[in-house]
């Protein structure tokens, strides 16, 4: 009767926190509710939610909006065994048992026995979950507990499987974004992959890697997100084609980011602010593609100032970070004080000096201090001879020295000198203090190719002209033309730069990853 119906309206609006227009759309979808018993059905189960479950009030008023046929349960036989499996089985933490019922409210009316024990057996057994993080995916993504175990998890998994996630890995896909498993393959994982395969160029041996990464991409659309983004790093940004993959092989996170609020902003940041020259963007971002990822103001805007006050021109920021945009990437308390310190107290680099050493070789304040570069001064200092007081000297003239490999680069090529050219000790540290990039050249490319070709002339010149000059000077003055250079390039300078043999070239420089804005 009518009194019915208003005393049911009160109860919701009172216990439930429902309001009135709530109420009336809620009667009208779901009519069984006017002649559900109030005492007996509608008020058991929200003092249940309310009190044993301990669901907030607003996020009741949620649930019961979504799914109204809540209130007809009854609590022995539904309710109870629902949340009992949410919170045992499940593992969901009773304190974000509400929030999961406000995703997904049609739990309360599902039977564990009839898919979501299943599930979570899925979760566990198939995919390699931990039970905690099986409650921690649930409660990222409760409408898994909807899906069927058989027919959709485990024909996503597959899926995910034969374009290269490696299984180990599947795990951490679902962990980070269980989301992935709700996705349709014909709406959204193949027109993806596609679009990656086909217009992104990702190899398909590096799709896997990259899904596992960055599990979200595969939730992203082709046509708002990804292609925009790529149009715009191709057409406005000056992305070469042929490199755009091993942008997104390296970060693939950056599909991630808003393009009008994160990417843009950081482009015009990095040209009109740090000064990188625009015809040199795209390749920066290509060499670091975390500079669109890193936070402007907790990352970026710090680091420059850090290196606008080492003495590096405001007007040369922009360069030097074009040439090694990783410098952007390393922290300025962890990675950059600790090191210019070192090489200032300990190495002798004049203070007001560093910035030329820095702007000369950025890359050596990505060394670590303790692995690389104190055993290279250390090696000068015990093996060339160079005296403490003329280290610092003989780094501001070629810091680059300091980023060369102690056992794949300078012993042996020291070696070479003393035992095969017959340096003496003595000339080769006073050598060694005045041109300190003598010892930079490549000893397979240009030290043994040039001494074995005056060797075989009879003819002896010093070490400084023997190796100082470019080998068209050098080939067309001394041996009959650079078509007898024996496996030399007519315009090396110094071989070594893309050898491997300096420190930054085997990984070691240290970055930090930061935040990423957005």
């Amino acid at each position: 009767g009518e009194e019915a119906v208003t005393a049911l309206c009160r109860t919701l609006r009172e216990e439930a926190g429902l309001g009135n227009d709530k109420i009336a759309s809620i009667l009208h979808a779901y009519t069984p509710l006017l002649h559900a018993d109030l005492n007996l059905e509608v008020r058991p189960v929200l003092g249940f939610l309310l009190g044993e479950a301990r669901v907030e009030r607003e996020a009741l008023a949620s649930v019961v909006a979504a799914q109204p046929s809540i209130l007809t349960l009854d609590v022995e036989a539904s309710l109870k065994p629902a949340m009992t499996f949410l919170v045992k089985e499940a593992r969901v933490p009773a304190g974000k048992v509400d929030k999961v019922l406000q995703q997904c409210p049609r739990l309360l009316l599902l039977r564990p026995e009839e898919g979501p024990r299943a599930v979570v057996e899925f979760l566990a057994g198939h995919v390699g979950l931990s039970r905690d993080n099986v409650g921690k995916a649930v409660t990222s993504f409760p409408q898994v507990l909807t899906m069927c175990a058989e027919t959709q998890l485990g024909k996503t998994l597959a899926w995910l499987e034969s374009v290269g996630v490696p299984a180990g890995r599947l795990e951490r896909v679902v962990r980070l974004h269980p989301k992935t498993l709700s996705y349709s393959l014909n709406n959204n994982l193949q027109p993806t992959v596609r679009y990656l395969w086909e217009e992104v160029g990702v190899p398909p041996e590096k799709l896997g890697k990259m899904i596992a990464s960055f599990p979200q991409l595969l939730g992203l659309s082709v046509q708002h997100n990804l292609r925009p983004m790529v149009r715009y790093l191709l057409d406005e940004v000056g992305v070469e084609p042929a490199r755009l993959h091993k942008m997104f092989c390296t970060l693939p996170q950056l599909f991630g980011l808003s393009l009008q609020n994160n990417i843009r902003p950081h482009v015009e940041y990095l040209v009109t602010e740090v000064g990188i020259p625009r015809d040199r963007i795209g390749k920066a971002v290509v060499t670091f593609p975390h500079l669109l990822a890193y936070n402007r103001d907790d990352k970026l805007k710090p680091t420059v100032h850090f290196l606008l006050t080492l003495g590096v021109p405001k007007d040369r920021i922009g360069k030097l970070v074009a040439t090694h945009p990783q410098i952007l990437g390393y922290s300025v308390d962890e990675k950059l004080v600790p090191t210019v310190r070192y090489l200032v107290e300990d190495v002798g680099v004049e203070a007001h000096r560093i910035g030329e050493v820095v702007e000369r070789c950025p890359k050596l304040l990505g060394c670590s201090v303790d692995n690389n570069l104190r055993p290279t001064v250390q090696f000068l200092l015990d093996e060339v001879g160079i005296h403490p007081t003329q280290i610092g000297q003989v780094v501001t003239k070629y810091p680059s020295l300091l980023g060369l490999s102690i056992d794949n680069n300078l012993r042996p090529k020291l070696a070479y000198l003393r035992e095969e050219v017959h340096v003496e000790h003595d000339a080769m540290r006073k050598l060694l203090v005045t041109c300190p990039q003598l010892l930079a050249y490549s000893l397979e490319n240009r030290i043994k190719p040039r001494h074995r070709l005056l060797l075989g002339k009879g003819l002896k010149l010093g070490l400084h002209s023997m190796l100082a000059p470019t080998d068209i000077a050098f080939y067309q003055r001394y041996g009959d033309g650079l078509g007898r250079v024996p496996a030399v390039k007519a315009a090396l300078n110094v071989g070594d730069a893309a050898s491997g043999r300096y420190y930054w070239d085997g990984g070691a420089e240290e970055i930090s990853r930061g935040v990423v804005d957005g």
